[in-house]
């Protein structure tokens, strides 16, 4: 069986529940003398207790997720002591690499910073690491919360988590030597970055990796994060879409790219997916793929539903974890599939898209008790390469 290839982020991830405990614990960090937090919209950078703690209120207001950089490493050594967390592998690459080999597919995964604590996290079965320097892994702090019936998440991050680069040599020339070995190779991290400028830097590091594979066959997919502003994350795009087969999104990510101002998923079926259609050709990419909390789908420039088996390996790998809250294996995760039923909506607009040959959604499988929300983004393009078709097909 063939393998993925994943890169270029790891991190660990330590998550804890945002209820009105650690609210007021926030709180009561903010300084002495200032005005209470407003919940306001917040930019990328977080320097102060006062901005944190406004940050969070405005999230939770809104109904939204985020991810911001805490400037003040004096902030995040204290956020350690402010909550119980529980920790966990962290990073697209590594997170997807993980999900796939538990599930018996191989994978091989470029850690730019190897820290101490992966040796724990791990199960190492079915997975090959590259390492790069050896700099202490960053630690991502997670808070969860849910609202209106759906969970939410705030990232808090420091900075200059990747200042060394990104992709580890190994896993270049491992890549380079044995390409024929990996079904697709998955490209993520530009986020990493503490400014757009810095994001071009690493940009133009993946680039040109991806350059000097030269005519080597294998697929790429380019996994989005909205961390940037509408036009970068479309500048983002700009620099990969030459050298990419697919790109992924989730829903809120894909409403910044189309400038909604409200929700994808509030759009009627019809628009939704003539938006869809409009935004593919607009980006100009050849494959794009959505998934959301009700479908996944894949607007194509060719025959879409060849991309069936990877999307609906996607929501089972998905939908599995959601309700297990970790990795699973193969027979766990069609045990899982096979007992939840199909998003309503999503049946409804797999449907109408049936007669499309350049649109293809598969219905979200619904989870009534989800135990967790971390990576299962990361888990869905795990199991979409996994199925992903073959250059060939």
């Amino acid at each position: 069986m063939k393998g993925i290839a994943c890169g270029f982020t790891a991190n660990i991830d330590a998550k804890a529940s945002l209820d009105g405990k650690l609210l007021e614990k926030l709180r009561s960090r903010c300084e002495s003398g200032s005005e209470p937090p407003t919940p306001k919209r917040p930019g990328m950078y977080l320097h102060s207790w006062t901005d944190l703690a406004g940050a969070v209120e405005w999230n939770m207001r809104a109904g939204r997720g985020g991810e911001y950089i805490v400037t003040c490493e004096r902030m995040l050594r204290e956020l350690r002591g402010l909550a119980d967390w529980t920790w966990s592998v962290g990073g697209t690459g590594l997170q997807a690499a993980r999900a796939a080999a538990a599930a018996g597919c191989p994978a091989m995964v470029n850690v730019p910073a190897w820290t101490a604590e992966y040796d724990f996290l791990l199960n190492h079965e079915g997975l090959e690491e590259e390492r790069g320097n050896g700099k202490e892994a960053p630690v991502h702090y997670i808070l969860e919360y849910n609202r209106n019936g759906r969970a939410n998440r705030i990232i808090l991050r420091g900075t200059g988590e990747f200042a060394g680069g990104l992709i580890a040599p190994e896993f270049a020339a491992r890549l380079k030597g044995s390409a024929d070995r990996f079904r697709a190779l998955l490209v993520s991290g530009y986020n990493a970055a503490d400014s757009p400028e810095e994001a071009a830097d690493l940009i133009g590091e993946q680039v040109r990796f991806l350059r000097s594979l030269g005519s080597h066959p294998i697929p790429v997919h380019l996994e989005l994060a909205a961390f940037f502003s509408r036009e970068e994350q479309l500048g983002v795009i700009r620099r990969f879409k030459p050298l990419v087969r697919s790109v992924g999104c989730n829903e809120d990510e894909m409403a910044e790219l189309l400038g909604l101002e409200g929700a994808l998923l509030k759009l009627p079926d019809a628009e939704l997916l003539d938006r869809l259609g409009e935004a593919r050709i607009r980006l100009g990419v050849r494959n794009l793929i959505v998934h959301t909390h009700q479908f996944a789908v894949c607007v194509s420039d060719g025959e879409a539903r060849k991309w069936e088996p990877a999307l609906g390996g996607g929501i089972r790998f998905a939908a599995a974890r959601a309700a297990t809250g970790r990795f699973c294996t193969a027979e766990e995760i069609e045990a899982i599939a096979s007992g939840l039923p199909p998003n309503a909506r999503g049946v409804r607009l797999a449907g109408a898209a049936a007669g499309m040959r350049h649109i293809c959604v598969v219905p979200a499988l619904e989870v009534k008790q989800v135990v967790g929300t971390i990576g299962l983004g990361d888990t869905f393009a795990a199991g979409l390469l996994a199925f992903a078709p073959g250059l060939d097909d």
